[in-house]
């Protein structure tokens, strides 16, 4: 078995709860002024602060009927930074096509709290699943 930091294990428990869409464990191990940061996000880099702005902003997992993020792999530095590997799969309540990705999360701790939480995943991939796409709850007026 592996040793890990004691950061590498709250960075496991902060993706998982995310994954897990428990929000309040999430706030839990968070600094109040912890900042989210989405370098690739599809409409550009986008920077959010503080843990309320934080939960908002993953809250838009809410429309998947399942989700989940597994962990592929933890890169312990030994120090406040950790970086995880994983993957996602949801499939949403609207019934668009099922959604995956891949990410990297660097995740930095002081005091054994998040304080930043940057997100690299593929916007391409994203944009293909959730942009552009007919929506089965949307139908075309008719002609």
């Amino acid at each position: 078995m592996v040793e890990r930091s004691a950061n590498a294990e709250l960075a496991i428990r902060a993706v998982l709860y995310q994954g897990d869409r428990d929000f309040e464990g999430l706030r839990s191990i968070s600094d109040p002024d912890v900042v989210l940061d989405f370098p690739y996000h599809p409409n550009g880099a986008e920077l959010h602060y503080g843990v309320d702005e934080m939960i908002k902003q993953f809250s838009v997992i809410n429309v998947f009927q399942t989700f989940k993020i597994e962990v592929d792999d933890v890169f312990d530095t030994g120090g406040e930074t950790v970086i995880v590997e994983g993957r996602s799969r949801g499939t949403y309540k609207s019934g668009r096509p099922d959604y995956t990705n891949h990410y990297l999360f660097v995740l930095s701790f002081r005091d054994g709290k998040l304080t930043k939480w940057r997100e690299f995943y593929n916007p391409l991939e994203a944009m293909k699943q959730n942009y552009g796409k007919p929506r089965p709850d949307k139908a075309a007026p008719a002609a």
